[in-house]
């Protein structure tokens, strides 16, 4: 058999075009203005500036949203670069996707086999949501997921070897980390996770046996340590922070938004999820068919026929799934990265009825390869849009970008034609190979906006150099938008931009036509903050 219709093939070239993808374009882009990007960078910039890793700060002022673990992680890939690019701010991020993709495979493979543990963990990283979008941002929520899913498996893996003082340890230890990331939300995953498994394998004792009590007593040490060094350095009362992490948690549920509109996102989330997660999510059509998810466990595994109970470890995945889905299936806003931890315990289930459980004649197998099918066709012969866009035909190269993508997703589209046996596989690869024509295509048009942003801030810290610089009032800080302009202003000063409302001698400041209303100053430049918001940089006449 030639060496390109072996599935290890598909599997290499996989890796070979995933790995340059997920990195080659990694720091094109300057902070996206869409999401928590800035934040996080600002957070870990201050901390750097001020010397004190122990608390968190916006413009100098106490920040609680979130614990400062991964502000730790961006400081010190800031520090391992020796600079604030947003190649430093996203590498934890792109190196924690990886290891994520490692753990799957490597936690899955002793169950179900090379195959579906190799497929689970590519379909996690190449599901669109990811691949295209959180795979290229400096956000929590990639390593946060990796934590929190490895922590999932452990239970049952630890649990199979009856060894229950490692579970509790190592699950509680992974707990403790992603709290220091990202707060109540780690322990919501720890306590359903724990309550589901062991009620439904009849252990609900093991919730109090001495591992357990030694678990959540390593986890308050972890967490513990944190705040008693945290408080001794600020004086606030800890009721203020519990008060903010539990509003963060629970400002997207029913207790803000209400019974109606929690039951219409509970009635159109599921379908989000299918263009969310795509083309993965599809796979969701192999699990209608009678007694997909019968709870009752089996007798003898090995020889029952319903489709999830009698493998237990994939119908652990399904159960960890569902208890855990609920919180957001209940939330009414709720971000797509929000999930991701639990991706890969679905495509684990996807993956083992593909390959193990549905028959390449199954209608369902058939209409959702024929479906993807069709979409390979047509993107590959997409390839040759951007001449036609006036958005990318400026592009340099692109008749080599073009004319590779198109040799490279054809080639790979011939293949998943002609081998339907390796067909879920090939669709991994060319989807690494998308990624790549993406990068080329899609991210240069981008530029400009973010950009501006950029190099508008650094003109205005340069030409406040030498002078103490303030932001006015409320014109900065008083929520999420500015804190890319800070970023920026920041890096260039090498120190933390402050907010304050006294007119200071010999000081500029940065201020917009609301906090300058009735005063008397000397604009010196004028630029934009996010989003297009006017503002000044001023100095205050006597």
């Amino acid at each position: 058999m030639p060496f390109h219709q072996k599935p290890v093939f598909w599997q290499l070239l996989s890796i070979a075009l995933l790995i340059p993808a997920l990195f080659s374009y990694l720091g094109y882009l300057p902070l996206d203005t869409g999401t928590d990007e800035p934040r996080r960078a600002l957070v870990a910039l201050e901390m750097m500036l001020s010397g004190d890793y122990l608390t968190p700060t916006l413009n100098g002022e106490l920040y609680f949203n979130k614990p400062p673990l991964y502000n730790w992680l961006i400081a010190s890939s800031f520090h391992l670069f020796g600079n604030y690019s947003s190649f430093a701010l996203r590498f934890p991020m792109a190196v924690s996707l990886l290891l994520y993709g490692l753990t799957i495979y490597l936690l899955v493979k002793p169950y179900l086999g090379t195959r579906v543990a190799f497929a689970a963990a590519l379909m996690l990283i190449t599901n669109t949501r990811i691949l295209l979008y959180d795979s290229m941002l400096g956000l929590i929520d990639i390593t946060f997921s990796w934590l929190t899913y490895t922590a999932f498996i452990l239970v049952y893996r630890f649990d199979q070897k009856r060894n229950y003082w490692a579970l509790f340890l190592t699950t509680y230890l992974l707990t403790a980390l992603c709290f220091l990331m990202k707060g109540l939300p780690s322990l919501v995953f720890q306590g359903l996770t724990l309550l589901a498994y062991f009620l439904y394998t009849k252990q609900f004792r093991r919730l109090f046996s001495p591992a357990h009590f030694a678990g959540i007593g390593l986890f308050l040490l972890i967490v513990g340590s944190y705040y008693v060094a945290y408080f001794d350095r600020n004086s606030i009362p800890p009721e203020k922070i519990v008060a903010v992490l539990f509003d963060e948690s629970a400002k997207r549920t029913v207790v803000k938004f209400g019974i109606v509109e929690t039951l219409l996102h509970m009635l159109t989330f599921p379908f989000e999820m299918l263009y969310h997660y795509a083309p993965w999510m599809l796979l969701v059509v192999l699990l209608f068919r009678k007694g997909a998810l019968a709870w009752k466990r089996p007798e003898n595994p090995s020889t029952d026929r319903r489709l999830l109970a009698g493998q237990p470890f994939v119908f652990f995945n399904a159960v960890v799934f569902l208890v855990n889905f609920v919180i957001y299936w209940s939330s009414p806003q709720v971000y797509a990265r929000y999930l991701i931890m639990l991706l890969p315990l679905l495509f684990t289930v996807f993956a083992y009825v593909y390959y193990e459980r549905t028959s390449p004649t199954d209608w369902r197998r058939r209409g959702w390869e024929g479906l993807l099918g069709t979409a390979l066709v047509v993107v590959t012969l997409g390839a040759w849009v951007p001449f036609f866009h006036p958005e990318t035909q400026q592009i340099a190269g692109l008749w080599w970008k073009c004319g590779l993508m198109f040799v490279g997703l054809g080639f790979i589209t011939y293949h998943y034609i002609r081998q339907p046996e390796h067909r879920l596989i090939i669709l991994i690869a060319f989807l690494a190979m998308f990624r790549h024509g993406f990068n080329w295509l899609v991210i240069p048009p981008r530029l400009a906006h973010r950009q501006e942003y950029k190099d508008s801030s650094e003109r205005i810290a340069r030409q406040s150099l030498g002078k103490p610089l303030y932001g006015y009032k409320e014109t900065i800080g008083s929520d999420g938008q500015t804190d890319v302009n800070s970023f920026h202003i920041e890096v260039v000063r090498g120190e933390i931009l402050r907010k304050t409302d006294r007119k200071l001698p010999n000081a500029l400041y940065i201020a917009d036509s609301a906090t300058l209303s009735g005063e008397r100053y000397q604009t010196l430049s004028e630029f934009d903050l996010f989003d297009r918001h006017p503002a000044k940089l001023v100095r205050f006449e006597p």
